[in-house]
């Protein structure tokens, strides 16, 4: 079930500026083992009764064979739940928040070329803490060219202090039409970078006419597209083409391998690590690095999560961004928290990333 609620913001900026986003290179795969840990988390499972939040599969519950008609059912009736749950305004403008003891993203979403349907959904990852909100847009007046939405989260936890160079990200995912879109490339925008200050606000800026994101990555979603249909097309081998087809639309998991190199940081006592693909936050806390060190007999920490395909505002597609982030006092300085991003390129193997 998807909870609205109205989501905090302040006034609007008009003058957006865009920003572009870059790759990370990948230096190949890691062999080595991994660690005991608590076991992966959820978020968006864990929050089902925080509203605003996004609610995902659970990762527990047997999981039938799925078809495009119980697709097609599953789809509606988000649909209706979405419908139903509107009240009035879906987001509140506020400049008077007490941030004694917050630290403050603004996320400034430009609507000049949003289509002012359907809903928007936000993940974001600040000092060591996930922030997944929803905002409809039917009810926006189409005047409007812009929406600022405050992203607040704890100044400390049990594990880290905000600093001003720690790092963050924030993604929105627009959909329009949930039924048409399930097995497309959502339309989207990420921006990530570094706390201003823990005591003064900072702006991520999302949509921005001149951001690439979404045509990079969209770029990367169809040429995959051709290549499977030129496959297709060029086999006439009914066995192959049943395989090719099981690979590209049975597959019900995305996998994402994160590493957190820490030979610069050997005295390092507690580390968070989290994955973030299409709207899912997937953690896991390790209380005890120094025992983990001992058992790999190295100082890269590696963790692999694992992602249900659907999700509740579509399927994870070849092209879609994923982000990595690690949390720790210990990594400071320069950074408490760092975070890396690269594209979905594989669904038959883990996606890998190192987060430091």
């Amino acid at each position: 079930m998807f909870w609205f609620e109205s989501s905090d913001a302040i006034k609007n900026d008009n003058d957006l500026q865009g920003e572009d986003f870059d790759y990370i290179f990948d230096p190949g795969e890691y062999i080595g083992e991994e660690g005991n840990v608590k076991p992966e988390k959820n978020t968006n499972t864990d929050n089902l009764n925080n509203k605003g939040n996004l609610v995902q599969h659970q990762p527990n519950e047997p999981q039938e064979k799925s078809s495009d008609n119980n697709d097609t059912n599953m789809i509606k009736k988000t649909n209706n739940e979405i419908t139903n749950t509107h009240g009035g305004d879906t987001y509140a403008e506020d400049d008077n928040l007490n941030l004694e003891n917050k630290v403050l993203v603004k996320a400034r979403i430009s609507l000049v070329n949003l289509e002012k349907r359907g809903f928007l959904s936000i993940a974001a990852f600040i000092n060591g803490q996930e922030v997944l909100k929803n905002i409809t847009l039917d009810k926006l007046d189409e005047s409007k060219q812009s929406l600022n939405v405050n992203l607040p989260v704890n100044k400390e936890t049990n594990f880290l202090k905000a600093g001003d160079r720690d790092e963050f990200f924030v993604c929105a995912y627009h959909v329009k039409d949930l039924l048409k879109e399930y097995k497309s490339l959502t339309y989207f925008d990420c921006d990530e970078g570094d706390l201003i200050a823990p005591d003064k606000p900072t702006i991520a800026r999302l949509f921005s006419p001149s951001s690439l994101v979404y045509k990079e990555s969209q770029d990367i979603f169809n040429n995959s597209s051709s290549k499977y249909s030129q496959l297709l097309s060029t086999n006439n081998g009914a066995n192959s083409n049943t395989k090719l087809e099981k690979e590209k639309e049975e597959k019900d998991t995305v996998k994402v391998k994160v590493y957190s190199p820490l030979e610069d940081r050997k005295n390092t006592q507690k580390l968070k690590i989290i994955a973030m693909v299409k709207g899912q936050i997937k953690s896991v806390v390790i209380d005890n690095v120094q025992e983990e060190f001992n058992k790999i007999g190295g100082y890269t920490i590696s963790r692999t999560f694992t992602f249900d395909r659907d999700t509740n505002i579509g399927k994870i597609q070849i092209g879609d961004k994923f982000f990595a982030c690690v949390s720790s006092n210990d990594l400071n300085p320069p950074e408490g928290q760092e975070c890396e991003k690269r594209v979905i390129k594989n669904i038959e193997r883990p996606n890998v990333l190192y987060a430091r």
